[in-house]
């Protein structure tokens, strides 16, 4: 990318973030700096080449729309990407995400697909898949089976079950995102394993999908399902971060992407809210030091798949990616290796009935039994969460728990009304937020422990 590119790129991030009112002036500062710096670098770098290449590829947790292109790297595609690649063809410059039909050269072809899609018509286009880089489709695709809640809430809830030929969920999935009643009652769920798909069953579907959505990097039995015709697609459904690009790439590909722009402002609104009113007002030293867990005796890493929701809250992880090998570790009791920490909090992620009684103390007890000697739990400040949430209304009970007078001990209940008032608005009909349980605190059941 040449040194002007690299700068504009940088500058309309910079941008975004001015327009989100997501930063306070001091970080600002920085990033402008940042800004500077970056682009001091790149001329040193660039002087004397002909900078002509750059073979860089989407961030899968930037939010992005994960399109080639999308010659800026923004949310959408339109009328800007087309300039660009113009712009681009002109200067002799090659940018791979502007590489719309992914041949290795910007030419004419690239922006006739660009205009094809934003003016909504049938083309081969190409998408980043998570597991297989640069991958063509039909654009647009109509008809898809989605595997899991991570994939199917979102995709329910931005219209794409008209779409929808099959689904995978297991028998406690369905029990928990009770919002998919509609779903269920289609009688189109194919087996309940999210790692392969029956073939049999796949068959006896009315409609054989052309695609499936999944939200992990493979399913086991991939070349059977290939060599019948079915194309994977592997997007970051189940990831904080990745899950925005995926939602708003899934929903393009798919011909709703307004409505799944829709759906990832929701959690982007959420996540600036408490930016604003937790993030920019506390000190470093003032946040919550928290440390996450899940599946029986697990402990998330740092970039793993719950910490990043708790520091999206406004709390500070106590553990370091060179703390744990792989996704996460261990803890098997009488370790004493975690008891050094002394994190403020403990969230453990459970799942259960989305609406309906739930046995709190149960829950409780079962998620708590390897952690009683931890300095949270005995300070009572072991919580658990309802995993079957969003990302977005997980941020959101975290931040109420942690920050109960700056963001309001009813936040969570409220963005969650809010949220299936706006995308399941026939379950909403008798869904009240404040009559089911979503966190388990230690003060809600001690009396009976």
């Amino acid at each position: 990318m040449t040194l002007l590119i690299r700068i504009l790129h940088l500058l309309f991030i910079v941008g975004c973030i001015i327009q989100s009112n997501i930063m306070n002036s001091k970080v600002l500062i920085a990033i402008i700096a940042a800004v500077i710096v970056v682009g001091a670098a790149a001329f040193v770098l660039t002087s004397g080449d002909d900078g002509k290449t750059d073979d860089k590829d989407f961030d899968e947790k930037s939010g992005a729309l994960l399109i080639y292109g999308n010659a800026n790297g923004d949310s959408c595609i339109d009328e800007k990407d087309v300039e660009m690649i113009e712009q681009l063809i002109e200067s002799g410059t090659y940018l791979r995400i502007a590489d719309a039909n992914m041949d290795g050269t910007l030419d004419s072809d690239d922006v006739s697909v660009v205009k094809k899609l934003i003016s909504h018509q049938s083309t081969e286009a190409y998408y980043l898949d998570m597991t297989d880089g640069a991958t063509k489709f039909d654009y647009p695709i109509k008809s898809f089976m989605g595997i899991h809640q991570f994939v199917l809430m979102p995709m329910v809830a931005i219209g794409a079950m008209q779409y929808m030929d099959g689904y995978t969920l297991s028998p406690s999935g369905m029990e928990s995102a009770s919002m998919l009643q509609s779903l269920f009652d289609s009688e189109i769920n194919v087996n309940t394993s999210y790692n392969m798909v029956d073939v049999e069953k796949l068959a006896s579907l009315p409609v054989k999908p052309q695609y499936i959505f999944c939200h992990h990097e493979s399913l086991s039995n991939e070349n059977k399902l290939e060599k019948s015709g079915i194309q994977i697609v592997h997007m970051d459904f189940g990831d904080f971060a990745g899950s925005v690009s995926a939602i708003r790439t899934a929903g393009f590909m798919l011909d709703l992407y307004d409505a799944a722009q829709d759906y990832v402002k929701f959690t982007e609104d959420v996540i600036s809210d408490i930016q604003s009113k937790i993030i920019g007002k506390i000190g470093d030293s003032d946040r919550k030091t928290v440390m996450c867990g899940y599946m029986t005796n697990c402990i998330d890493k740092l970039d793993g798949t719950y910490t990043p929701l708790a520091v999206a809250a406004g709390a500070k992880a106590v553990l370091e990616d060179s703390d744990i090998d792989g996704q996460y570790v261990e803890f098997n009791r009488g370790d004493e290796w975690i008891l050094a920490y002394n994190e403020d909090y403990f969230f453990y992620m459970n799942s259960w009935a989305y609406e309906g009684d739930a046995d709190e103390t149960a829950i409780y007890k079962k998620a708590a039994d390897y952690f009683t000697t931890l300095k949270s739990y005995k300070a009572g400040n072991f919580v658990v969460f309802n995993s079957v949430m969003p990302p977005a209304l997980t941020v959101a009970y975290m931040a109420e728990v942690l920050y109960p007078d700056l963001i309001g001990s009813d936040y969570g209940d409220r963005m969650n009304q809010e949220y299936i008032d706006k995308y399941f608005p026939d379950f909403a009909k008798t869904f009240k937020a404040t009559d089911n349980t979503f966190v388990i605190t230690y003060d809600m059941v001690k009396d009976s422990l």
